[in-house]
């Protein structure tokens, strides 16, 4: 989970630097901006991937423990109920900024105005900070789920 809080924020920094690049072509560590986008792209859908995965390999990791120590509860429905919660502003967030780096060509070829990427840009990013607060409720959630599973107090 903390390494998911990392990438996010790499993410996160990122993304602004592709944002404030798209005002004023400048080189990051001799990458151009097109390059740096590149970048931007790969380490954004690794990060998201790795939330997705993190929240379906605990899921998972519930129903086995459930099933393994003959605990009856809403454990697993709980667990799924944070996956709905945490999903769709996920899979938003990557549907609007796949746009925006898709739209990157379209404006550096100037076959579309560079405003019109900077205002896909603009909202994917803003919306990428509602999905972040939306994970982080969710991870608490799922860690909740976690703790009451093992009968563990929380303090």
């Amino acid at each position: 989970m903390i390494t998911c809080y990392i990438f996010s924020t790499i993410s996160f920094l990122m993304l602004l630097t592709v944002f404030a690049q798209s005002f004023y072509p400048f080189k990051i560590i001799h990458a151009s901006a097109l390059s740096f986008l590149i970048l931007t792209s790969i380490i954004y859908l690794f990060t998201e991937t790795l939330i997705m995965f993190f929240f379906v390999g605990t899921g998972v990791s519930i129903k086995e423990y459930m099933l393994e120590q003959k605990i009856y509860g809403d454990f697993h429905q709980r667990s799924i109920g944070v996956k709905r919660r945490v999903y769709p502003p996920q899979l938003l967030n990557l549907l609007i900024l796949m746009i925006a780096f898709i739209l990157f060509g379209a404006a550096d070829t100037q076959k579309i105005s560079p405003w019109l990427y900077r205002a896909v840009l603009a909202v994917g990013i803003i919306q990428f900070i509602d999905a972040k607060l939306i994970q982080n409720i969710c991870f608490r959630d799922n860690t909740k789920i976690i703790l009451d599973m093992s009968g563990i107090k929380r303090a």
